[in-house]
């Protein structure tokens, strides 16, 4: 995706001109962006080409971090988006966030709860697949997951359902949920040991995935799997980390969680790959978790999901 970006002039930001606008109670948000993405300060139509990926991952219905992220890689000028999957789940805006999604027309990779959504919603429908799925799952990721089912339109469900589980982009990177060693397995990559299976099916030097909603960046010399606590700690201190790929190595970087960070920090985080510096940003973003939370409680979701979105855990 493609997009066209506004000047900024005088005092006013994109990005908080692009955060009033999702916000706004008048329900125009995506054509306010349009037209900024379309105008100059003159209201004439230009393309300002930039080399700038948003990599976004594990939004989980939560709209309110999605358009906090949206409005921020809008004002960081990123002129591409890639989704790393789990567009859906725990939160209260599975449809809502589908739809924004789609809108976007970036590409996207399966995640393990846009797979569940969709066994979730046979379920419903079959008592037998129903009782299977109550065993493999915990109590609480279940019953969010049947409140997502039964939320999200037949086509949606078949939109989740033909999504890949891996992509390469422009032979830039490659794109993945949890991981290229079995990634419909859903394994979880915690520390560089369980990097060493991806490093062996990743061919190219960049790979991004999510899954575990901590960002955490891997890399591979040829020889040993090691992980770089630096940039967290800095992304942690900062709210932004900046990581130079360095030739002759292969990057494993997990872009944290859009609507349901897990490191301890409650803000939404995403990665920004910079192809012209060689760099792979990482940032966190404030959002309204407030009005997340609610919005959890008011569709009867259990009161955990809520509290664990303001302890980021």
């Amino acid at each position: 995706m493609k997009l066209h970006h506004r000047k900024r002039s005088g005092d006013s930001s994109l990005g908080s001109i692009i955060f009033e606008a999702v916000h706004s109670p008048q329900g125009n948000a995506k054509a306010q962006i349009q037209d900024l993405q379309r105008r100059d300060d003159y209201g004439i139509r230009y393309e300002l080409p930039m080399p700038k990926t948003a990599v976004i991952s594990d939004i989980h219905s939560n709209l309110h971090a999605l358009y906090a992220v949206m409005a921020d890689y809008q004002c960081e000028q990123c002129t591409d988006v890639v989704c790393l999957g789990d567009v859906v789940g725990y939160n209260a805006y599975p449809q809502e966030c589908v739809n924004e999604i789609r809108a976007i027309g970036c590409p996207v990779v399966k995640g393990n709860h846009d797979e569940e959504v969709v066994r979730f919603a046979l379920a419903l429908r079959d008592p037998d697949m129903r009782r299977e799925l109550e065993v493999r799952m915990n109590p609480l990721a279940r019953q969010a997951m049947e409140w997502n089912a039964s939320c999200i339109n037949d086509d949606s469900l078949t939109w989740l359902r033909r999504l890949p589980l891996q992509r390469i982009e422009r032979s830039k990177f490659v794109m993945v949920h949890s991981c290229l060693d079995q990634p419909q397995a859903w394994n979880y990559i915690l520390n560089a040991n369980d990097a060493v299976g991806n490093f062996n099916r990743q061919f190219l030097p960049l790979c991004f995935h999510g899954h575990t909603h901590q960002p955490r960046v891997f890399t591979w010399d040829g020889r040993r799997s090691v992980e770089l606590h630096e940039y967290w700690q800095q992304l942690r201190a900062e709210g932004q980390t900046v990581v130079p790929l360095q030739p002759g190595l292969k990057y494993f970087i997990n872009v944290g969680s859009v609507g349901q960070p897990r490191d301890g920090d409650p803000r939404a985080c995403y990665a920004i790959f910079d192809t012209e510096a060689s760099t792979v940003t990482l940032r966190r973003v404030e959002y309204d978790v407030a009005s997340a939370q609610q919005a959890v409680l008011a569709v009867g979701l259990p009161e955990y999901l809520a509290e664990r979105l303001g302890n980021g855990q």
